[in-house]
């Protein structure tokens, strides 16, 4: 199976261009873009990616690899991050960490069987001021609590 951008990701790829004068600057977008595409980044949307940006599947696999929201493995649909970092931490975030690992019955690194949800442990997720903070794929809730958690997870559906 050959890997290609959709008509609609080509475009926006192509749009990246006008707000970088670097090329190497829409490394980031264009990795946050294919993830979106393809779901995570394999070794397959790697080498695209590296080819389409003219630069080397190395070069793309270091960036790839060093940003923690871009995923080398597919993710579950609801990937729930929990910051557990010192503000988060004192706001016992790391029985929040543990409440949801027993809930879902997995732990942090890890999808459930049903591919629903992916559970990690993040260092921050910058919302110190209103700590424990809790991200589900691109949406913040902020002072979290158990409750609140399984009220959020029971509308998030297949």
């Amino acid at each position: 199976m050959s890997i290609h951008f959709s008509e609609k990701a080509l475009k926006e790829f192509k749009s990246l261009e006008l707000l970088f004068d670097n090329p190497r600057s829409k490394l980031v977008p264009t990795l946050y873009l294919a993830q979106r595409e393809f779901g995570h980044l394999s070794p397959e949307v790697i080498e695209y990616i590296a080819s389409l940006m003219n630069l080397s599947p190395a070069k793309v696999l270091e960036v790839a690899s060093f940003y923690t929201m871009l995923h080398k493995k597919p993710v579950g649909k609801y990937e729930i991050q929990i910051c557990t970092n010192v503000s988060c931490a004192m706001m016992k975030s790391r029985e929040l960490l543990a409440h949801v690992e027993k809930r879902l019955k997995i732990r942090s690194g890890e999808t459930t069987p049903d591919k629903l949800f992916t559970l990690r442990r993040e260092e921050c997720l910058g919302g110190c001021d209103k700590a424990p903070t809790l991200r589900i794929n691109d949406t913040y809730h902020y002072k979290v609590t158990p409750e609140k958690i399984d009220e959020i997870l029971s509308k998030c559906k297949p």
